[in-house]
């Protein structure tokens, strides 16, 4: 006689770490736990981003992002191009072993059941397990480093779902809302809302600093919430959480891009975009610090070109250095250094020292 027990849909079931729901969860949406319970329920089979497309009807563009977001918590690693579960340590695997005396059992029982009421964590249930009968032996053991803490390596925008579940209740949220639309003129998208609502609740940002924000993106021809939310997470990472700091990163953002245009206007940029950090903090450095005039920017600039054959930031930078710790701030300065009997010698003699040493820089600031 055959028996046959049948669960219906427990007749087929996978494993989900509990890690989870207690790391994964609060920065996590549906697009991120779509994609991890489809590999999840198809673990040793071969599946692309196409096929975890197909199946869950996540855009196969968002699937790279999904998958960075469980690597940063620890769920997966990732080899190449494979993905695959984070390996267990030795320790970490004998921390989950029950021992088979009953005894043993019916304290861990006793433990397990006595934590909900005093609200102790699994770790110390762990260290409470056995001390008394096993006091002498666990004195001799060294204690067990912690676990590690994996945190997010950006923040995540929330799904639709939560998004208009907040917005329906949230009263600063629907201000914020309304007066971002107000402020960029048009009705914001779900998306939009969603990158609000990341700004406000996971990077702390106060509703009268974002709409500073906002205002500040729209004065610099930026007036999109793709241009709020990555200056947004700049500031957040910053620190900056008040109106006064938000008006000084303002003003000495605004500083610095005043001080790279004149550098560019110097060596004759055009249509240069975004300047790179770098090259912001030669800017402050050449005319906020060093108050090189335009003229003097030039001339740097020509003695590196007909030097090297092309512009090279660091090169200019070696030469205005010298400059400035020779007290060298216009041409006629420079003019009489050179001419100076009593300099010309050593000053040529460091000039070529310094060209030998800035031939072995590396380009990278190169344009």
């Amino acid at each position: 006689m055959s028996i046959k027990i049948n669960l219906g849909a427990w007749n087929s079931v996978f494993a989900v770490p509990s890690q989870i729901v207690d790391e994964g969860l609060k920065f996590s949406d549906g697009v991120k736990l779509k994609v991890l319970l489809y590999i999840l329920r198809n673990s040793g089979n071969g599946i692309d981003n196409k096929m975890i497309s197909d199946a869950t009807g996540v855009n196969v563009t968002d699937i790279p992002e999904a998958l960075d977001y469980w690597v940063s918590l620890g769920i997966l690693q990732k080899t190449n191009d494979e993905y695959r579960p984070v390996e267990i340590s030795e320790e970490e695997k004998s921390e989950n072993i029950i021992p088979a005396d009953s005894s043993d059992r019916q304290d861990e029982n006793q433990i397990k059941n006595s934590k909900f009421s005093d609200n102790s964590s699994a770790e110390n249930v762990k260290n409470v397990k056995g001390t008394e009968k096993n006091s002498e032996d666990t004195a001799q053991k060294p204690e067990s480093s912690e676990k590690p803490h994996f945190t997010v390596g950006r923040p995540q925008k929330p799904d639709y779902v939560f998004t208009a579940q907040r917005l329906a209740v949230d009263e600063e949220l629907k201000l914020l809302v309304n007066e971002s639309q107000l402020a960029l003129g048009k009705a914001l998208s779900n998306s939009d809302i969603s990158t609000l609502l990341m700004l406000k609740d996971t990077c702390g940002l106060p509703i009268d600093v974002i709409l500073m924000l906002i205002q500040y993106c729209i004065s610099i021809d930026k007036g999109n919430m793709r241009a709020v939310e990555k200056i947004g997470v700049q500031w957040a990472d910053e620190g900056i959480s008040s109106v006064e700091a938000a008006d000084n990163k303002i003003r000495l953002t605004k500083q610095s891009s005043k001080n790279f245009s004149v550098v560019s206007a110097a060596f004759g940029l055009k249509n240069v975009g975004s300047p790179t950090k770098k090259q912001l903090e030669y800017g402050d450095k050449w005319v906020g610090n060093w108050r090189f005039s335009p003229e003097m920017l030039r001339e740097a600039y020509e003695r590196c070109v007909d030097t090297k054959g092309t512009m090279n930031f660091r090169y200019i930078d070696g030469i205005l250095k010298r400059w400035n710790s020779n007290g060298i701030k216009n041409k006629e300065d420079l003019h009489k250094f050179e001419s100076s009997s009593s300099n010309i010698y050593g000053f040529w003699q460091k000039s070529s020292f310094d060209v030998d040493e800035l031939e072995k820089i590396d380009t990278l600031d190169n344009i």
